[in-house]
């Protein structure tokens, strides 16, 4: 299991790629499968796939978390198709973004890990 921290440094806008360069893979299709939100808030977890593979995105040290439920979701889906991803700067600086066809989270975080097992 790889378990990786974000990389640090300022960037003037989020990429939407940048994902998909985390992870090593050529752009595709990503899912959300679960979020878990422990810590009071302090710490969020996505449960996520990229083209059938399993991998987790953890925020930790989270300041703010902001939950906007798109449309009327169907209770027996299993999982979120995400539209958009900026995975924002670590220590606070810029939000993260997560837009998919059920609901859209900001997250304002301390540190990012992303955790794979491919």
């Amino acid at each position: 299991m790889e378990r990786r921290r974000a990389p640090m440094g300022k960037r003037f806008m989020s990429d939407p790629s940048e994902i998909f360069d985390l992870l090593g893979v050529e752009p595709g299709v990503l899912t959300i499968n679960a979020v878990q939100i422990s810590s009071w808030g302090g710490e969020v977890q996505l449960d996520c796939t990229y083209e059938s593979r399993a991998f987790q995105l953890v925020f930790e040290d989270c300041r703010s978390i902001q939950w906007d439920v798109r449309g009327h979701p169907d209770e027996r889906d299993t999982r979120a198709d995400v539209i958009g991803l900026l995975l924002g700067e670590e220590e606070h600086h810029e939000s993260a973004i997560v837009v998919t066809d059920t609901f859209e989270l900001v997250i304002l975080y301390g540190e990012m890990l992303l955790i794979k097992a491919w």
